[in-house]
């Protein structure tokens, strides 16, 4: 690859993060000009105009979104070869992590996590935001570092072959029912509990999950009788209600404070498994891999194991 291609590649994935010639050349210290004559020569080089113009943003054509990345882990891998291996120390850090996560992880493990975090590295910022849409063009560039989640978010990031996962929770799940429901009088089994109203929490809005595939397999359905997006307020309804939940295990735990009972479920389940997601190309900085080991080991793991692309679970039930 010539100095001359390496030039462009740059270019290439400034304007790719940046979607602004303006912004892109202010990134590279290059001219505006400069930035639009090296757009000419990859668009010549590929045969596709790779960014075009709608409204004030340059939107990426199909071409370029295949090349990103490719291009993004080839940059990364060629910065890290060439440069000094930088060091990361949390304690006089003022870096600013990120992490996309469905709410029951902000009041199972993070507290008591950024709790210990606070005393020990105080100047670390984070910001924790919900699942949502972009997930996968947000890892890429470098917007947020880690997605927690299952397979709500497969579809989202399993397009990017390039992404990175490892499995970080993977726990059973337990039943809960208002304390002083009928159907504490005798043992929960399997037409009870297919007799019983349902509540379901559907972080991506569909009405089914895990125990309704369990179910068809042995041939028999469910009413999900209602959805919420929230595992805690899914608590607080059947506390208040006819309806149960089928619920992971680190919820069911943290439910003693409310009006609940807690049960096995009458069929055999596939435990909850939620995973950490990243791009490759920070997969070698030293403060990324800091925050994943840190979250790793808040969830239970130790070591991460070797990364994934692999995706096969439901997570909701």
């Amino acid at each position: 690859m010539s100095e001359r291609d390496l030039r462009l590649f740059l270019v290439l994935d400034a304007l790719l993060d940046h979607r602004s010639v303006t912004q892109a050349a202010s990134a590279l210290g290059l001219t505006q000009s400069a930035i639009s004559h090296s757009l000419r020569a990859l668009r010549r080089r590929f045969g596709d105009p790779l960014l075009v113009r709608v409204g004030n943003t340059l939107c990426p054509t199909p071409r370029a979104l295949a090349l990103r990345p490719g291009l993004s882990l080839g940059l990364s891998e060629l910065e890290r070869v060439l440069g000094q291996e930088p060091t990361f120390d949390p304690a006089h850090s003022t870096r600013c992590f990120s992490l996309a996560t469905p709410d029951y992880p902000q009041f199972t493990v993070l507290p008591e996590l950024f709790g210990r975090i606070r005393r020990e590295a105080p100047g670390l910022d984070f910001q924790v935001r919900p699942i949502g849409q972009g997930l996968a063009e947000d890892l890429a560039s470098g917007s947020l570092d880690l997605v927690l989640a299952g397979a709500e978010v497969e579809q989202q990031l399993a397009l990017d072959r390039a992404l990175m996962r490892v499995r970080v929770i993977s726990e059973p799940f337990r039943c809960v029912v208002r304390r002083g429901h009928p159907a504490l009088a005798a043992p929960l089994d399997l037409d009870a509990y297919t007799t019983l109203p349902h509540l379901l929490v559907s972080t991506g809005g569909d009405r089914t999950g895990i125990v309704d595939i369990a179910l068809a397999a042995v041939g028999q359905r469910r009413r999900v009788a209602m959805t919420v997006p929230s595992f805690p307020a899914a608590i607080w309804m059947v506390a208040a209600s006819d309806l149960i939940a089928t619920l992971p295990k680190a919820i069911t735990d943290r439910a003693s404070r409310h009006d609940v009972e807690v049960r096995e479920p009458p069929i055999l389940l596939p435990p909850s498994d939620a995973y950490l997601w990243w791009h490759p190309r920070f997969q070698h900085d030293p403060g990324h891999s800091w925050w994943r080991q840190t979250l790793s080991n808040a969830l239970g793991g130790s070591t991460l194991q070797e990364p994934t692309c692999q995706t096969n679970h439901l997570d909701e039930a």
